[in-house]
């Protein structure tokens, strides 16, 4: 069985469910642009995901956020991989797996609509202090000072991607911090017309990333052209080596056949 579509139609839960409730096994590879994705089902599990370098619930994790690109399952048997997903048991399940990655793609389309990235400047709102003056233990929030970004503030604390955006989502639910500009708001960031955005999010919500996703296929194309390039002026110089040669040999027919007709034969070289 195979099947194959568009994530715009059929999202990336739909596709884990539809395979599940199937109990197929088999490879669904995911593509976006320059970026590739593969997840090996085993009657109808994900037991393994590879996804820009990292692999397991974490690379499966981040394919929720897909909301473009292509999907084709290859049904068969998925031989000797890995299985670096597994689930436990009663509170470690596949529809337990399902509402955590569609939450975590709420919640990063929370930040995005706030237009909050790592590179934001937060800090704590009045009840986010007055909670913290109460005692509120709610870990990594006092280091939001206003000044430093959400990147160099909650670096220390070795969150994942997935639990970065769950955490700074809730406080910002939660009215426990807000907006602040800093130094590194805007640092790195450029104003796009309306259009541009409206193409870059065709590829990718995401704009950073469509963005990035722009630029290799960009620098991947130079190379292309600069191979081509090369290839074609290879071919032009054995061309006109072989016109030179072609050329030489038509000279020399020529002059044979002029010495034939005035001296009635080819000339005989001087003793």
């Amino acid at each position: 069985m195979q099947l194959s579509g568009e994530l715009s139609k059929v999202n990336f839960a739909n596709l884990l469910q539809l395979v599940r409730s199937g109990g197929l096994s088999g490879r669904i590879t995911l593509l976006q642009g320059a970026r590739q994705a593969s997840i090996f089902i085993e009657e109808g599990y994900p037991v393994h995901v590879e996804a820009e370098g990292v692999t397991g619930k974490d690379a499966l994790f981040e394919l929720f956020l897909w909301e473009s690109g292509t999907f084709a399952f290859s049904e068969g048997q998925i031989g000797d991989i890995p299985r670096t997903i597994t689930f436990s048991g009663r509170d470690d399940t596949f529809e337990k797996m399902l509402r955590e990655g569609l939450l975590y793609a709420q919640d990063k389309n929370y930040l995005s609509e706030l237009g909050i990235s790592p590179r934001s400047v937060l800090r704590l709102s009045k009840s986010g202090q007055e909670d913290l003056e109460a005692g509120s233990s709610l870990v990594g929030v006092d280091r939001l000072d206003g000044v430093r970004t959400l990147a160099d503030a909650l670096a220390s604390l070795g969150l994942s991607r997935r639990e970065f955006v769950h955490t700074v989502a809730y406080w910002l639910s939660s009215g426990i911090v807000e907006s602040a500009p800093g130094p590194g708001a805007r640092g790195n960031q450029v104003e796009l017309p309306d259009w541009v955005v409206a193409r870059l999010k065709q590829d990718n919500e995401d704009i950073s990333r469509s963005v990035v996703d722009m630029v290799i296929w960009v620098d991947r194309v130079k190379c292309w052209m600069y191979q081509a390039d090369a290839d074609f002026d290879r071919i032009l110089g054995e061309l006109r080596s072989e016109n030179d040669l072609s050329a030489f040999k038509d000279m020399v027919d020529r002059q044979e056949r002029q010495q034939h007709q005035f001296f009635g034969g080819p000339a005989e070289p001087p003793e």
